[in-house]
């Protein structure tokens, strides 16, 4: 998995790159292949009242794209939240996918007219 990390009107901590490694592999281990790319933004945002930090995670699977959207005073806080629902969404895009190959089942095959 390609892991992208950008800090937009700050600087990465080390603290946060180190989280957001243990959950790239948290989610590697549970989601194995399913992600080819990870892109995680972290941006200090100047309004009081939705916190002071936002974190969007954007995750490259086959044929889709899940974004996940955190705001909050916590780095480390929402970083753990959104990696948290990511990994729901993941699970739950699997369990789709799953009961979508189920319902669809094998082709019949036709008889041959003779």
């Amino acid at each position: 998995m390609e892991l992208q990390v950008e800090g937009r009107n700050l600087d990465i901590r080390k603290v946060w790159q180190e989280k957001i490694e243990a959950e790239k592999a948290r989610l590697t281990r549970h989601h194995a292949g399913l992600i080819h790319h990870l892109r995680v933004s972290i941006e200090e945002t100047a309004s009081h009242k939705s916190g002071g930090y936002e974190v969007r995670l954007v995750a490259g699977v086959p044929n889709d794209t899940v974004v996940v959207s955190r705001k909050g005073e916590s780095v480390r806080t929402i970083l753990g939240e959104a990696f948290d629902t990511l990994g729901l969404q993941l699970k739950e895009l699997q369990r789709k996918r799953r009961q979508f190959s189920a319902t669809k089942g094998p082709e019949l095959e036709e008889p041959e007219v003779a």
